[in-house]
């Protein structure tokens, strides 16, 4: 059942421009073959069925059929299906490549490297190499229909952004902060949603506001820090943080994430910590926003940073690095290594670091000496939600494999895993009993994976589906849904979407 909010929800814009990374390996372009010309048969041609095995120890259904390209030629393509990442039978036109006697290898979006051994397919899927299990034969399980969920309640009041926005919006002292892809600054009171002030800027706004007493910082679109007043809203200072020179070019005019992830400054005795695109982690003097110190991290950073006590800085690398950093003598006290970009913020808890990665895994690494100490596999979805640890227990959010799953921070153990419908790349919001997430819809042709956006609320002892707030789909071409995280102001849970409304919600605890 949809459940439609009144305007401006009714308005889905089209959020970011521009065309997907040719590896993107979450958005798989399907392609329907015409008959095949009659040619010698491969060895592997035909349906073979098994599972998939991941690092927490469970299995997933795994199926490929092996088929012939449409252009008279003996190159192989495939139908997937694999339910667990709600694909059902669907056709790539990813060449099938021939490694050897009876070796067969999928790159670079799926890593798949098979070898047959009569009737059999034994490999490895993905970074993580997780282990595949073919036999021939067998039929592919059908897609389930949808399922309805319990309709959600009504918003209590929505307040108009003017622009679509991918930031994360903050409530602190009765006043939600939020930025804009048009360079808005909001500053809107969080009982009604009445308009405090709005500063104009020259560069988009994605990523979360730092909120002190009197200040309101944050990173904009071009790596510029941007110092704010917050009773007034007016311009103290901008710092840029993007060297042009090391960078090799002047900061993109569009976030090259993909989802625009833009880093929120860390504040520590009065010193801001920031990474940035240009690949360095910069030390900023909050008072008047002098660089003290720029450390080169040989590669972008788009997460925030954190800190582990006393003195050390974690932050995450476009390269899967992981570094650990002294901030006073700026000495790397451990470099940990993932095998895709890190674009989360790191979470100490359980006594590990542990960290999303985009080579589908999340990882949690000793806190004694950097070792393993266990890891989860998303199957071959990135890792983009930040984890959060409340009681004990840690959240974290996904993209295509569409679930907001609670681990034990210590062994990875689950808790509970819920399907939420679409992509939840922000951190989930957690409450006294309740756990909630925006969701995100994009609305690409030939896309494998099928989003809902929304927004969802579960129960937080069991992932139980609370209730479900179902959007329009996005226009061709882009997205719909909340990309940022979600605040809570008192009874009210806080969400920014991509149609440029900012919508409270009670919070029902």
């Amino acid at each position: 059942m949809i459940h439609r909010l009144p305007d401006p929800a009714r308005r889905i814009l089209r959020a970011g421009a521009g065309l997907l990374p040719a590896l993107l390996p979450l958005l798989l372009f399907a392609a329907d073959p015409a008959p095949a010309p009659r040619l010698p048969p491969d060895p592997i041609e035909g349906c073979w069925t098994g599972t998939v095995s991941s690092p927490q120890g469970t299995t997933a259904e795994l199926g490929l059929e092996f088929i012939r390209a449409a252009d008279g030629t003996l190159t192989l393509i495939f139908r997937l299906n694999f339910p667990e990442m709600f694909t059902y039978g669907v056709t790539f036109g990813i060449p099938v490549e021939v490694a050897g006697s009876d070796d067969y290898r999928i790159t670079p979006a799926f890593d798949l490297r098979l070898h047959r051994r009569g009737n059999q397919l034994a490999g490895t899927l993905g970074p993580g190499r997780l282990p595949v299990a073919l036999r021939r034969g067998g039929t592919f399980a059908p897609k389930p229909p949808t399922r309805l969920q319990h309709l959600p309640p009504a918003p209590r009041w929505c307040h108009e952004l003017g622009a679509p926005t991918w930031a994360p919006p903050v409530a602190e002292g009765g006043v939600i902060y939020v930025g804009t892809e048009k360079g808005t600054l909001h500053a809107v009171r969080a009982r009604d949603g009445a308009t405090q002030w709005i500063w104009s800027g020259p560069n988009r706004i994605d990523g979360a506001a730092l909120i002190t007493p009197d200040r309101v910082l944050f990173l904009d679109g071009k790596a510029d820090l941007v110092c704010l007043d917050r009773s007034r809203g007016t311009l103290l200072w901008r710092t840029p943080l993007h060297e042009a020179t090391v960078a090799g070019k002047p900061a993109p005019d569009d976030n090259p994430t993909f989802n625009h992830r833009c880093p929120t400054p860390l504040l520590l005795d009065g010193v801001l910590y920031t990474g940035s695109g240009d690949g360095g982690l910069y030390a900023v003097q909050a008072s008047d926003g002098t660089v003290l110190w720029r450390q080169e991290a040989r590669a972008p950073i788009f997460g925030t940073v954190a800190r582990q006590e006393p003195d050390t800085l974690v932050f995450g690398t476009m390269d899967g690095s992981v570094v650990l950093l002294d901030r006073r003598t700026r000495r790397e006290t451990r470099h940990l290594h993932t095998g895709g970009g890190v674009v989360t913020t790191p979470l100490l808890a359980g006594g590990n670091l542990i960290v999303g990665s985009r080579d589908y895994e999340i990882h949690a690494f000793q806190t004694s000496d950097g070792a393993d100490a266990w890891r989860y596999s998303y199957w071959f979805s990135w890792v983009e939600s930040s984890p959060i640890q409340r009681d004990g227990v840690m959240y974290i959010g996904a993209s295509d494999y569409r679930r907001i799953t609670a681990l034990d921070p210590a062994n990875g153990r689950v808790h509970w895993s819920t399907e939420v419908g679409g992509m939840n790349w922000g951190t989930p919001l957690v409450t006294d009993r309740r756990v909630f997430t925006g969701t995100v819809n994009q609305n690409i042709p030939g896309t494998a994976i099928r989003h809902t956006a929304g927004l969802i609320a579960l129960d937080r002892a069991s992932g139980t589906v609370l209730w479900q707030l179902v959007l329009p789909p996005a226009a061709e071409g882009g997205f719909a849904g909340f990309a940022g995280s979600l605040a809570l102001a008192g009874d009210l849970v806080i969400a920014a979407g991509f149609d440029g409304g900012l919508y409270a919600f009670p919070a029902g605890e």
